[in-house]
């Protein structure tokens, strides 16, 4: 079992702190917070699934697939939209983030072969179901820790390297490059984990690019998913923009 590390105590040294501290743009902070909530979501329903009932196993099934067909997008577009443009201007500053990468992908192939085996198993259902369950634990807490890193010591090399108006360009290409289903997906995540102000400056912007019968879809859509008090204040914050 590996110890704790306790928490730096020297905000010049602590990439985290003085990352969280910044005031520039964090190209990573609210699809993570989506994809913690999503993560989150699976995991609890992997915990409470019955498997021995048909009904919730497929669901299941269902749930984990998409959360590993979300994680291995989700990979597929930092490594297109940040992660290559770092590397051509500072490739020591993404190698441990790629090698981190590419054992995420590894561990989404395992855990698929699982998934099959929990989905055709007889008598032996409810031990795999319990090993998924106890494998997405250990994925998941390595997904975070990973997260964590990238919205600090990557972010802070990409500022080192970008400007805000490269970085906002870079993210554009991201956002263009999804289909408006995936787009709707990611956002309905966003919704649940960002909180007011972060959902309304990212709605502000697709907004601000949008057409109106798109946005105003957009909206209802998230408004739907927060409820609504908070789409009363979301809201408010977009009309005092």
């Amino acid at each position: 079992m590996s110890a704790i590390t306790p928490f730096p105590t020297d905000a010049a040294t602590d990439a985290l702190a003085a990352a969280c501290a910044a005031t520039r743009l964090q190209p990573y902070r609210v699809i993570h917070k989506g994809l913690r909530v999503l993560m989150g979501h699976t995991l609890q329903q992997a915990g409470a699934t019955d498997v021995a009932d048909p009904a919730q196993r497929a669901a299941l099934v269902d749930a984990v697939d998409t959360l590993l067909s979300t994680c291995e997008d989700h990979l597929a577009h930092e490594n297109r939209f940040l992660h290559e443009p770092l590397q051509a201007r500072a490739a020591r500053a993404v190698r441990a983030f790629h090698d981190d990468h590419l054992e995420h992908l590894a561990q989404i192939a395992a855990l698929r072969r699982l998934l099959q085996q929990v989905r055709d198993a007889g008598p032996q259902a409810p031990a795999l179901a319990y090993e998924l369950y106890l494998r997405l634990s250990q994925f998941i807490g390595e997904n975070l820790a990973h997260m964590a890193e990238e919205e600090s010591t990557l972010t802070r090399a990409l500022w080192a390297h970008f400007d805000d108006a490269e970085l906002q360009a870079l993210i554009a290409a991201l956002e263009g490059s999804l289909a408006p289903a995936d787009l709707a997906f990611y956002l309905g995540w966003i919704a649940l984990g960002a909180n007011d102000a972060e959902l309304a400056e990212l709605l502000g912007g697709m907004r601000a690019a949008a057409p109106a019968p798109v946005f105003e879809q957009t909206l209802a859509e998230v408004g739907t998913a927060i409820g609504a008090a908070r789409a009363a204040r979301l809201q408010a914050l977009l009309d005092a923009a």
